[in-house]
C-alpha cells in the first residue's frame, strides 16, 4: 500500500499537483487550458489512502474562491458542508470518485481524469449514467438542533400552492445559552440572539399537528416539562427556483418572498423550506435565522437544522389481524408485526404483567401488575409511532373485527375453551400456536372453512405414523430436559429457549404475510421439533383434512 500512496503522489505532481501537507495536494482542473471556459482549483486529501476513497474538496471555480455566491447554480453532485453560523463558510466536496475500491487502478491519474470528467459533464449537462447517482440539490446536514416532522406533514406541504409562506408553533428543548445560563421556559424561543445559544448541546423541535396518539406521546418523552416555543415559519417555493449553495438559496427566499410580513419582532426564527431539487424532486431544509436576515440586512446569522421525517412505510401485512394472548410468544408475534407495518392489531389477553414474565416478555418490568394486552399495545404503537395496535377488552369483539385470529394463550383450558366452544364454527381463519416446555416441540395448526378443526389435528397425529413419530421422539426429549423449578414464592423457573421463542414467532408471521399477499396458505399445520441444544428444528407440514374419526364434519 506504501507503494501505490508513492504511486498515486507521482502521478499527481506530473499532472501539475503540489503538496499542501503530507496528506494532500492541490491542483487545477484541467492541468491545461478549460472545459468551454471554466476551470477549476481542488485540494484531494488521502489520509487513508488507499482504503478509503480520496477527499476532493473545490477550492476554486476560474479562481474565484467565494463558492457559496459562484458556484453555477446548475451544478450537480457537489456536496455542501455547514457547521457555523454564517452560509459563507461553507465547504464543497466533489462527488466523482463513486463505487471506491482499494485496486492499483484507483491511482492519480484515476483521481484526475474523474474530476475532469465531472467538470465535463457540470459544464455540459450531459451525464455519464454510471457516474450520474441519486443526489440532491442541498445535502442533509448534521446539527444538534433537530427538526422531526410526519411524513404525513410533509406530504400535505408538497400539495400546497407554491410560494406559499405561513407559520405555525413548534415545541421545542429550552436554549442553554454560551454564557451557561439556561433559558426560561415563560419567554419564546424566538425572543432570543442567534449567537447568545450553545448549539454544542442538542435541541428538539417538534411542530404542534394532530398526527395521532404515537406522535404526541413521542414529543412529550424527548421535550417533557423542559419546553418551549417558537414561531416556524414554512415555505413552500415553485420549481423554478434555481440555485445550488446554501446561500444562493438564503437569498433567493428573501428576495422572492415576504418572510418578513410574519416575523414580527422576534430576535430568531426556525424556517422549514419546500423545493424542487435534484431532477425535480421534492427537498426540504430547515434552518435558524436571525432578525437581520429577515429584515434584508447584508450581514446575518443562519443555523443549519437536521430535519428528520418519520416515514410512512407501505403496509406489508394488509390485514386486520385478531391476537388472542400476548404472552413470551404472543408479545413477540406483535413486536414483529409492529416492525412489518400491519394494518392493524387487535390484541385481547385479561392476563397481567407478572415477576415470572420478566426477561420473557416485551414489557419491561415497570408494568408488573398492570395489564399485558393494554400496555403492550401503547408500548407498541409508541415504539413504532404508529396507531397500528389497539387493546380490546372481550375476545367477542376482536372475533367479529378481525381478518384473520392468532391464538397463542399459554392456558389450556383457555385454549380448549377457544377453539370447542367460542370459535367452534368460525368462518375466516385461525392460526393456532403454542410450544412445549423447553420450546423442544412447537406447532402451529391453520383452521378455516375447507379444513379439519383442532380435534382432527391431534386424530391426525395417532394416524399419521411420520408426525406420531415425530411427537414421541419429542416427548423423550422433553421428559429428559431440564424439568421446572419452582420458587418459595411458587414461580416457575426453566432455563430460557428465547431464541427458539422468537424464531417460532417469526413463522407465525410469515404465515401471515404469505396470507396477506395470496390469500391463502401453503400448509395447514407445522411442527418444528427441536433436540434441547440443536440450532435448525425438524420441520413437518402436511394438510388437514376432516378426521373420519371426528364428529366435526368439516362445521367449524
Amino acid at each position: 500500500m506504501d507503494n501505490q500512496r508513492s504511486l498515486l503522489e507521482a502521478e499527481l505532481l506530473k499532472l501539475g499537483f503540489s503538496f499542501i501537507n503530507k496528506d494532500s495536494m492541490t491542483g487545477r482542473i484541467p492541468q491545461h487550458g478549460d472545459v468551454q471556459g471554466t476551470f477549476i482549483n481542488v485540494e484531494v486529501v488521502f489520509d487513508d489512502f488507499p482504503i478509503i476513497q480520496p477527499r476532493v474538496r473545490l477550492v476554486s471555480i476560474n479562481a474565484q474562491e467565494e463558492l457559496y455566491n459562484y458556484v453555477p447554480q446548475t451544478w450537480r453532485h457537489l456536496d455542501e458542508f455547514n457547521n457555523s453560523l454564517n452560509a459563507t463558510q461553507s465547504t464543497f466536496y466533489i462527488c466523482a470518485l463513486h463505487n471506491w475500491s482499494a485496486n492499483p487502478a484507483r491511482n492519480g491519474n484515476f483521481i484526475y481524469y474523474r474530476i475532469l470528467s465531472w467538470l465535463e459533464s457540470n459544464v455540459s449537462g450531459v451525464w455519464n449514467e454510471d457516474e450520474d447517482l441519486p443526489t440532491r440539490r442541498i445535502i442533509p446536514q448534521f446539527s444538534n438542533a433537530i427538526l422531526y416532522l410526519p411524513e404525513s406533514f410533509l406530504d400535505h406541504l408538497k400539495e400546497e400552492e407554491t410560494k406559499t409562506i405561513f407559520s405555525m408553533d413548534v415545541s421545542h428543548t429550552t436554549y442553554t445559552f454560551i454564557s451557561g445560563a439556561v433559558a426560561t421556559k415563560k419567554k419564546k424561543g424566538n425572543e432570543y440572539d442567534l449567537e447568545q445559544i450553545k448549539f454544542e448541546k442538542r435541541y428538539f423541535f417538534f411542530p404542534s399537528v394532530h398526527e395521532g396518539n404515537a406522535f404526541t406521546h413521542l414529543t412529550k418523552m424527548k421535550l417533557g416539562t423542559e419546553r418551549t416555543s417558537s414561531k416556524l415559519l414554512i415555505v413552500r417555493l415553485p420549481g423554478n427556483y434555481v440555485f445550488k449553495t446554501f446561500y444562493q438559496l438564503l437569498i433567493s427566499i428573501r428576495m422572492n418572498t415576504e418572510l418578513l410580513k410574519l416575523a414580527d419582532k422576534s430576535r430568531n426564527f426556525p424556517v422549514l423550506v419546500m423545493f424542487k431539487g435534484d431532477r425535480g424532486r421534492d427537498e426540504a431544509i430547515a434552518f435558524l435565522a436571525s432578525k437581520e436576515y429577515l429584515q434584508g440586512k447584508s450581514e446575518f446569522l443562519v443555523k443549519l437544522m437536521k430535519l428528520e421525517s418519520i416515514a410512512q412505510r407501505p403496509v406489508s401485512v394488509d390485514l386486520t389481524v385478531g391476537l388472542l394472548g400476548v404472552g413470551a410468544l404472543g408479545s413477540q408475534v406483535a413486536k414483529i408485526l409492529s416492525m412489518k407495518e400491519t394494518k392493524s392489531v387487535l390484541i385481547c389477553d385479561p392476563d397481567i404483567l407478572s415477576m415470572e414474565n420478566i426477561g420473557r416478555h416485551e414489557l419491561d418490568p415497570i408494568y408488573l401488575g398492570l395489564s399485558k394486552s393494554l400496555w403492550l399495545a401503547r408500548e407498541l404503537n409508541y415504539k413504532s409511532l404508529t396507531d397500528t395496535f389497539h387493546f380490546v377488552l372481550e375476545d367477542e369483539e376482536v372475533h367479529e373485527k378481525s381478518d384473520i385470529l392468532v391464538v397463542t394463550v399459554g392456558d389450556k383450558q383457555s385454549f380448549d375453551k377457544l377453539a370447542f366452544k367460542k370459535l367452534s364454527g368460525y368462518k375466516k381463519p385461525i392460526i393456532w400456536a403454542w410450544t412445549s416446555p423447553n420450546n423442544i416441540l412447537q406447532e402451529i395448526v391453520i383452521t378455516n372453512p375447507s379444513t379439519g378443526c383442532l380435534n382432527c389435528y391431534y386424530a391426525t397425529i395417532q394416524s399419521d405414523p411420520d408426525l406420531l413419530a415425530l411427537h414421541e421422539q419429542a416427548k423423550k426429549e422433553i421428559n429428559n430436559a431440564v424439568t421446572v423449578e419452582f420458587d418459595i414464592c411458587g414461580n416457575p423457573h426453566t432455563t430460557s429457549h428465547m431464541e427458539k421463542m422468537i424464531f417460532f414467532a417469526t413463522q407465525i408471521v410469515s404465515i401471515l404475510n404469505y396470507y396477506s399477499k395470496n390469500k391463502r396458505f401453503r400448509f395447514d399445520y407445522v411442527n418444528y421439533y427441536w433436540e434441547i441444544d440443536e440450532i435448525i428444528p425438524y420441520t413437518k407440514v402436511g394438510y388437514l383434512e376432516t378426521h373420519h374419526a371426528c364428529t366435526c364434519k368439516g362445521d367449524r
